[in-house]
């Protein structure tokens, strides 16, 4: 077996039979790639430690150290479900993982979301700004938001790992929301759609319109779709929301995950310090 077959082998057999999120494959084929641009495509029996010592020494000059350890994770999955098959493979084990590194979120502030909904370019443009930020829903659970699944402020999404989890919106969310199905004229299912094609909107246009709101704005800091949904886990910690319902409503398996927030909004430490720290 080679390995792009070996590639090919998983995605088929566990990825698509397990209905595991297009996003996971778009993982998949992006180490595939990246693997086969590093390494010859030969017998996965001939592959070796050195072989993805170098490739992984290749994705570090042009990747974050994060995204180097989601390859890594992602290729030793495919090493280990050959072990599983008895083909003969180096042993995933032996596959160090890197650390995670520590990152700070990028978030904005209530005033500069206000401001990217303010200078939005059209109704729509606003409407998804606000959603995006109201309710801390991914890009992908965005698109797939169909027509009058928002009902009464709240509705419900298929999150990673095809769990479906409730999600909530806000007054003024809803306000837009029905002013700009108000204005539609098309036939479409889709929640959000093109002016153009009057078909569900596109990942890369949709995270054009943030970035071109946020320009309008002002703003200088990189801001994505995922910023948004940063602000929203931020602003809930610190009205002093739950942590443990703030990682239902995020669709974490781990509260761990959820934990990345905490050093940011961090209130009860900041009492301390002006408490106890005099000069």
């Amino acid at each position: 077996m080679l390995i792009s077959e070996a590639f090919d082998a998983y995605r088929d057999n566990y990825i698509r039979f397990k209905n595991q999120s297009s996003r996971t494959e778009e993982i998949h084929e992006a180490c595939k790639r990246l693997f086969l641009l590093s390494v010859p495509d030969k017998p996965v029996d001939q592959l070796t430690l050195e072989d993805i010592r170098r490739w992984r020494e290749e994705l570090a000059k042009t990747r974050r150290p994060n995204s180097v350890r989601v390859y890594v994770i992602r290729l030793r999955a495919v090493v280990g479900y050959l072990n599983l098959l008895d083909v003969p493979c180096i042993k995933s084990q032996l596959i160090p993982v890197p650390k995670r590194e520590a990152t700070v979120p990028v978030y904005l502030t209530e005033a500069e979301i206000d401001a990217m909904i303010a200078c939005a370019y059209n109704l729509r443009n606003a409407f998804v700004i606000s959603l995006l930020y109201s309710s801390g829903i991914r890009l992908s659970e965005l698109i797939s938001l169909n027509r009058g699944q928002i009902v009464d402020r709240r509705f419900t999404v298929i999150g990673k790992g095809r769990k479906p989890r409730l999600c909530f919106i806000d007054q003024r969310t809803e306000h837009l929301m029905e002013q700009y199905l108000k204005s539609r004229t098309d036939h479409s299912d889709a929640l959000i759609v093109s002016f153009e094609h009057k078909q569900r909107m596109t990942a890369t246009n949709i995270q054009l319109l943030v970035r071109n709101s946020a320009s309008r704005a002002g703003i200088t800091k990189k801001v994505t779709p995922h910023t948004l949904r940063h602000s929203f886990a931020t602003n809930f910690l610190k009205n002093n929301g739950n942590m443990r319902y703030l990682s239902a409503m995020l669709g974490h398996a781990s509260l761990d995950t959820t934990m990345m927030y905490a050093h940011v909004v961090d209130s009860d430490l900041q009492r301390q310090y002006e408490k106890y720290h005099t000069i």
